[in-house]
């Protein structure tokens, strides 16, 4: 597990000026330089942030979905990625997500979270993700909600 765990961490430090969007369409043609650009047009127009990225990259190629597929994005900082998330809020009202670009372990601790995270918020307990951790506000303060087997 140990193993694991710093090549978990090695690849966070890769992962972490990159971002993934979802639901975001695919247009007939599109090529990387036109997804680049729509990507930007997005990080400008609709989140108002001055952050351009390095290169977007669309997942998924040749499945039958991919029109509604996943968009992995590349910052050139930390910094960049963290000013898109802060706007993230001006999505609503579009089909379009924004979620960190996670490795496996990662991945697979959020997905252990998911279920609990679903019942606090149909409880209407806030809820924060910092990374595959999931925090519960008790009181005025997020506290980590440990998931077990994990």
């Amino acid at each position: 597990m140990q193993d694991q765990d710093l090549a978990d961490q090695e690849a966070r430090k890769k992962k972490e000026i990159n971002a993934v969007l979802t639901n975001f369409e695919q247009e007939e043609g599109e090529t990387p330089d036109s997804l680049k650009e729509k990507v930007d047009t997005l990080l400008a127009e609709n989140l108002e942030t001055a952050t351009a990225c390095v290169s977007a990259k669309r997942l998924q190629k040749g499945r039958s979905d991919a029109a509604q597929g996943i968009v992995m994005v590349q910052f050139e900082k930390k910094q960049h990625k963290i000013a898109m998330f802060k706007a993230r809020g001006k999505l609503a009202g579009t089909t379009i997500g924004l979620d960190d670009d996670l490795p496996i372990l990662q991945q697979q601790r959020k997905n252990a979270a998911w279920p609990a995270f679903k019942d606090f918020r149909s409880r209407g307990v806030k809820t924060q993700w910092r990374a595959e951790k999931l925090f519960v506000k008790e009181g005025e303060h997020f506290v980590e909600h440990k998931v077990l087997n994990l």
